[in-house]
């Protein structure tokens, strides 16, 4: 698999030494690294996380009993993808004390490394130049904003993408420590996000060379079938018997059947393929990714086409049992990336000119960018979130039960109360039978978040009233803290 034509742009020195761009864009993202999760893009998709990380550290460090303070009464014990990347937020926490950017600061080493790993398995088997576009037009992509985000999609595509390297490794030499590391990254991988499995598809090409050794091949093979098997046992046995023994299913999401997603994209189709021109590489990468294959496929370049389709058919072909999930939660698109970035990348190269390549790569890196800057700052109403714990404090202990005026599951307000409670819309809060049962679960306060989720005037007594929130007390006896 090599192509011997190499027209990357000469910068010259360190701008055309990937390790320059990767560390320069490391830097560049460690910007607000401390800031609180509260990006409007998703901030309930890393407290979510941060929550569970949060509960490993000051209840219970079990990795199998993952737990959210989102079930009120209940232990809170939750089925979800497994916790690899929360795990390790409580880990560096023993070392240092509990604090939520540990996790972007995780994901963003990960995500360096990862795209370190995949220029160097893209330039083993095709060229420089093809492994610098590629991976260029990879770290501007959504990457760019999601590699710094508690979210573990970049953070398991990474895990896949340096397990590839290995694996591949170990296809070339047969050492046992390359199939050792390539079964540790990608199990890992696969667990936090079951898309990330996609990336793996590739390793179809060396099993069909004959080149290569048969027992290598089954070792593989074995290994990979082992992967599988626990993937599966999580996500289709653990995660249901979770679930069903604490009783808090429905916050993670398990999908559908292949015909109820199918349907539901049929119905919503332009909504999604918006996901797919108008999110990844925004819309003038999209362009040039429709050039690359319409190139390859024209100048019958099977092998690039091929690397290509294998991972990202795979990734469509499970995203529909998600529905239109991809519609609301642009974050599902992230693991098809690097199979458009390589083609885009491989396109590139066959520019005759590299100066018009240059400003093609430039060009898609600027409108890139220039769409995700607003993920770098934190803004009102979300930025007041912040003060909740220290205004909850000044009013109730840390053990009442609380409730939030927010969207069913919406971790957010409760993470940063530090509390636990319910997380339910002012539809329901409206309803005194309702309110009546909250309190005879022990539910003590009722926090409304103005500006974000509504105002609600209720008839209990009111202990704080200010621009941004209210709390009503809603129980004047205290029952026994919860354990």
């Amino acid at each position: 698999m090599s192509n011997n034509i190499d027209l990357n742009p000469k910068f010259g020195g360190l701008l055309k030494d990937i390790r320059f761009w990767i560390v320069f864009f490391f830097l560049l993202r460690l910007y607000g690294i401390t800031f609180p999760p509260l990006e409007v893009g998703h901030n309930w998709r890393q407290t979510d996380g941060l929550m569970i990380a949060r509960n490993f550290y000051e209840r219970d460090s079990n990795i199998f009993y993952p737990t959210v303070d989102l079930a009120g009464e209940k232990s809170g014990i939750v089925g979800c993808e497994f916790p690899t990347l929360n795990y390790l937020v409580y880990l560096v926490s023993l070392l240092f004390g509990y604090d939520h950017w540990y996790g972007r600061l995780i994901v963003l080493l990960s995500s360096s490394i990862g795209v370190l790993f995949f220029y160097k398995l893209i330039r083993k088997y095709f060229d420089e130049s093809t492994a610098f576009n590629s991976s260029i037009i990879l770290i501007v992509s959504l990457w760019f904003s999601y590699s710094r985000k508690t979210i573990p999609d970049v953070f398991a595509a990474s895990l896949c993408i340096v397990g590839l390297y290995c694996a591949f490794g170990y296809f070339e030499k047969g050492k046992p420590l390359h199939l050792l590391i390539f079964f540790i990254l990608a199990l890992l991988g696969c667990l936090s996000k079951i898309l990330a499995a996609t990336l793996l598809t590739v390793l179809l090409f060396p099993m069909l060379d004959r080149n290569i050794p048969l027992g290598r091949k089954i070792a593989l093979s074995l290994f990979s079938l082992c992967i599988l098997s626990l993937v599966c046992w999580w996500y289709f046995v653990w995660v249901p018997y979770l679930n069903t023994t604490y009783g808090f299913g429905g916050h993670f999401f398990m999908g559908l059947s292949f015909t109820e997603g199918a349907s539901r994209i049929l119905q919503n189709l332009n909504p999604v393929l918006k996901r797919f021109y108008g999110t990844p590489l925004k819309y003038f990468g999209f362009a040039v990714f429709l050039y690359a294959v319409f190139l390859v496929i024209h100048k019958k370049l099977w092998l690039p086409l091929g690397v290509f389709l294998l991972p990202f058919i795979s990734f469509i072909i499970i995203l529909i049992k998600t529905g239109t999930s991809i519609i609301g939660d642009h974050y599902y698109i992230l693991t098809a990336i690097p199979s458009m970035a390589f083609i885009t990348g491989y396109g590139l190269t066959k520019v005759n000119s590299t100066k018009i390549a240059t400003i093609v790569l430039t060009l898609i890196g600027i409108e890139c960018i220039a769409a995700q800057i607003y993920d770098f700052r934190i803004r009102q109403p979300y930025r007041s979130l912040a003060e909740l714990e220290v205004l909850l404090d000044e009013v109730s202990q840390p053990s009442d039960l609380i409730a939030v005026n927010a969207d069913f599951h919406n971790p957010t307000a409760m993470y940063f109360t530090h509390r636990r409670g319910w997380a339910t819309p002012n539809s329901n809060l409206s309803d005194s039978t309702y309110r009546n049962e909250l309190r005879d679960k022990g539910c003590q306060y009722i926090l409304i978040v103005k500006k974000l989720y509504g105002d609600l005037n209720l008839e209990h007594p009111v202990v704080h009233d200010s621009e941004y929130f209210k709390i009503y007390r809603i129980n004047d006896y205290k029952k026994e803290s919860f354990k």
